[in-house]
């Protein structure tokens, strides 16, 4: 059965969409929201925003207005090509702007720190500890360090309340080993785990193989990740971390 014109057209676009848009996929897994991080920061939404807007709407276009011997019709391809790839070119950026830099640990709990979440200035100020260029390739693990200053200390606070925590300045970072001990302090026991997830047991479980660890030998702290918060496997004698998973980390009741 041979296909009208129109729809074979639109099949090829459909595939030339559809592998730019995998391309695009590889670099955003892999890169810029590695693993878990894929799904917990958001990206798996932003994608498949990009996804449906870019790669379905071409297509239907050009299977609309594709007419063999049209007037026009190259000019028209050739405008329908321009704004997927303006819109495309738009969608990567925004995810690029969110990418997560940092994971930080702050207090009792690791946090993402996304490009874009930075206040006024702030980047600035990390700049005498090199903490003012960001990662283009995945975040990087630091500690955080609240002020001993009562002033400032108190300035921190109140940007917490309106959304806006430590591990957004970058003054306050450090490296991770110097927040090891707290780290250690913070791990909760993998019984806990268990019951904040009663109906995930055997992913517990495959997390716990992943790490190459007994579980006597590991903790866990909450992470807070933005669309779906993260659990932390850490060494419990190191603070190492081992495994990110898709668990729930807090109490829910």
């Amino acid at each position: 059965m041979t296909l009208p014109p129109r729809v074979r057209a639109a099949l090829i676009h459909l595939g030339i969409s559809a592998t730019i848009a995998l391309i695009v996929f590889f670099g955003i897994y892999f890169v810029w929201y590695p693993g878990v991080l894929f799904d917990g920061a958001g990206g798996k939404e932003l994608f498949l925003l990009i996804v449906c807007v870019d790669v379905t709407v071409g297509p239907l276009v050009t299977l609309v207005i594709f007419k063999p011997g049209k007037w026009g019709l190259r000019f028209d391809l050739v405008c329908i090509a321009i704004v997927q790839l303006t819109a495309l070119t738009y969608g990567i950026w925004v995810m690029f702007e969110a990418r997560p830099v940092y994971i930080a640990f702050a207090v009792d709990r690791f946090a993402i720190v996304r490009a874009n979440g930075f206040p006024p200035g702030a980047l600035e100020k990390g700049h005498p500890k090199g903490y003012d260029n960001l990662s283009w390739t995945g975040p990087k693990f630091i500690g955080t360090k609240l002020p001993t200053d009562v002033d400032e200390r108190f300035n921190v606070m109140i940007s917490g309340f309106a959304g806006v925590d430590v591990e957004y300045y970058p003054q306050y970072y450090v490296p991770y080993d110097e927040v090891r001990t707290f780290v250690k302090v913070a791990g909760l026991p993998l019984s806990t785990l268990r019951k904040r997830n009663p109906q995930r047991l055997a992913d517990i479980e495959a997390a716990i193989a992943r790490t190459g660890r007994k579980e006597d030998d590991l903790r866990f702290v909450p992470m807070r990740a933005g669309s779906n918060d993260l659990t932390v496997l850490i060494d419990k004698a190191t603070g190492d971390v081992l495994e990110i998973a898709p668990l729930v980390p807090w109490d829910e009741t």
